[in-house]
């Protein structure tokens, strides 16, 4: 009897542990859009919304993902790890940014599909329905297997990649522009000080 209670007892923690991605974002876009509808916005305030709007972000690996592979191969990884710090600046401070000089709009509804594993279950999507009067807008979390959370690195807008998207202009500024690994870092560091205005 002992044995029987001790292994359900074990099967519950294992489930609580780990974590159900849908009910992950779904509480992380209730909290935001709370502190969203705030009619005004303490410096506490605006650093919740900046958590809030990035905190499920895996940057490290955002970071990686948008680099060209070529570009990964030849730099240091200390250059790779200030990159990704002063990557995650820019879109912490571009969320807020856009926080801050846009009015928000609640969404009519929102609807989370069930969540599709991949790779043996270390990686999964979570498509997210939606809707403001009556335009249907399509949000795909990708997200990996980080102990017994989960942390995204790329969101998927109306078929636009995030990471894509980066990795075509970081690429286009080190062929086209031709400027060097730590130019593009400087580029990052203007662009998140822009931001932070």
């Amino acid at each position: 009897m002992k044995k029987m209670l001790f292994s359900a007892l074990f099967m519950c923690t294992s489930l609580f542990a780990a974590q159900d991605p849908v009910a992950l974002l779904k509480q992380n876009d209730t909290e935001l859009q709370k502190e969203l509808k705030k009619k005004a916005h303490t410096q506490k305030d605006i650093e919740r919304i900046k958590y809030l709007s990035s905190g499920l972000f895996d940057f490290a690996k955002m970071a990686e993902r948008s680099l060209p592979k070529k570009t990964l191969d030849t730099v240091s990884a200390g250059l790779k790890a200030e990159f990704a710090k002063e990557f995650q600046r820019m879109i912490e401070n571009s969320s807020v940014h856009k926080f801050k000089t846009t009015t928000f709009t609640p969404p009519d509804s929102t609807i989370y599909e069930e969540a599709k594993y991949k790779k043996n279950g270390d990686e999964v999507w979570v498509s997210i329905h939606s809707w403001e009067k009556g335009k249907d807008m399509l949000m795909v979390y990708k997200m990996d297997k980080v102990g017994d959370s989960w942390r995204v690195w790329d969101l998927v807008i109306d078929d636009l990649s995030t990471t894509r998207n980066y990795q075509d202009q970081f690429k286009s500024i080190l062929e086209t522009d031709k400027k060097n690994f730590k130019e593009l870092i400087k580029t990052v560091k203007d662009k998140a000080d822009e931001y932070a205005k």
